[in-house]
């Protein structure tokens, strides 16, 4: 018997297929539905909706979809790196159109015609590009000029385009200001709160044939501390923790489970909010204002940050700079290998392995010296680094890259 048989469930609620039976209306994920639903029926022109990875654009898109499939002719781009000659030409293909032409113009004459017979018969013509913020600027333009197409009444073509929040940033920009002037319709999904955390949960087990299975309280905070509410990672930590309490023998999954499912996973897109006691905060921060007074006496702050639960310390990269009085002469040394990191914020831990006790994290741009590096049993690589007061520390080689000097 697997978990699924155990718990009464038909299939797996937690799989992360942009399913539409599955669609959690969420305040964010409701408004954009209705606002793809509204700009639609109105012929608007261009709606845009962005979202973070993870908040679910493709299953609302699937939802739009199903509504529309009958009564709308609709072209599906899902691979939007593509020049304006062969966006076009995706563009006709998913509609099924096979247009003879000697030029361009004649080519968008004979395009606004068919566009026009369709609408005279009550049939919206509807284009979507998935992860629009992939669309090179000149096919951003050419989408300008195919919302030309239109009536005295009304437009031709509904444009929808869905991507990460980089697609703002890129609409932004001087060269697509006109394009930019045109979107009247924008939202933004956002990340469930703590109280759609809970009731995305159970939305998905009851969906999935629920019996007597739960999360309790305290495990549906545990994961909305974890995920931010992103339901992706709800998604990935729910059927973890499924696994756990079933290979407990348990009717509830508890904190404990969640807390067990997180040492399995690749931590990285997780956002684990630490909450010490405030006894613990004032016997650390005492600490810590030993520790750089100390380093600040032996002067051998960098500027290279790193952050300890929740404080900010630097990284000793750089050595005690000499006075002139006590230079002495050159002596060639050994190159030194540091890791550079890329990554936005990087986890400390304190031995090699994503189980392992995490210590502080440090920030982008911040250089540690390698002092070591190991194999973990998931065949990632770590390096063992120095970050304050020789202090040692292991972080993933994912983070960032080697440098040598």
């Amino acid at each position: 018997m697997n978990f699924l048989d155990y718990y009464g469930l038909k299939e797996d609620p937690f799989r992360l297929t942009p399913d539409p039976d599955y669609f959690f209306p969420s305040e964010s994920h409701n408004l954009a539905l209705k606002t793809l639903e509204y700009s639609t029926e109105q012929s608007e022109g261009f709606c845009v909706i962005t979202g973070e990875p993870g908040t679910g654009k493709t299953t609302l898109l699937n939802v739009f979809l199903r509504s529309w499939i009958d009564k709308a002719i609709i072209a599906l781009v899902l691979t939007p790196r593509l020049s304006p000659e062969e966006f076009l030409a995706s563009v006709l293909d998913e509609m099924g159109l096979n247009i003879k032409a000697e030029n361009k113009n004649e080519l968008l004459k004979a395009f606004r015609n068919i566009l026009i017979e369709n609408v005279q018969r009550g049939k919206k013509i509807i284009i979507i590009v998935d992860e629009a913020q992939n669309l090179p600027t000149e096919t951003l333009e050419e989408l300008r000029l195919l919302s030309n197409l239109e009536t005295e009444k009304e437009k031709l073509l509904q444009i929808i385009l869905v991507g990460q929040p980089e697609l703002e940033q890129k609409l932004n920009s001087p060269l697509l200001r006109q394009l930019n002037q045109r979107i009247s319709t924008r939202v933004r999904l956002k990340h469930l709160d703590k109280k759609e955390t809970g009731e995305y949960i159970n939305f998905r087990l009851l969906k999935a044939g629920k019996s007597f299975i739960r999360f309790s309280d305290r495990a549906i905070r545990e994961i909305y501390r974890i995920t931010d509410g992103n339901p992706r990672l709800i998604n990935i930590i729910g059927l973890r923790a499924l696994m756990c309490a079933y290979m407990d023998d348990a009717k509830v999954v508890q904190k404990g489970h969640i807390k067990d499912a997180f040492k399995t996973l690749n931590t990285e897109g997780f956002k684990r909010r630490w909450r010490p006691s405030p006894v613990l905060i004032s016997g650390f921060v005492a600490i810590v204002a030993l520790l750089v007074f100390g380093l600040s006496e032996m002067n051998i702050i960098s500027s290279d940050k790193v952050s300890f639960r929740g404080q900010e310390f630097f990284s000793p990269v750089q050595s005690k700079k000499e006075s002139p009085e006590e230079v002495s002469p050159v002596v060639p040394e050994s190159p030194q290998s540091y890791i550079l990191v890329t990554a936005w914020e990087a986890n400390l831990r304190v031995a090699p392995g994503i189980g392992s006790d995490k210590i502080g994290t440090v920030r982008r741009g911040t250089k540690l010296k390698i002092t070591g590096e190991q194999i973990d049993k998931d065949g990632i690589k770590w390096y063992k680094v120095v970050v304050f007061n020789n202090m040692q520390a292991w972080i993933s080689a994912k983070t960032g890259k080697v440098v040598t000097e």
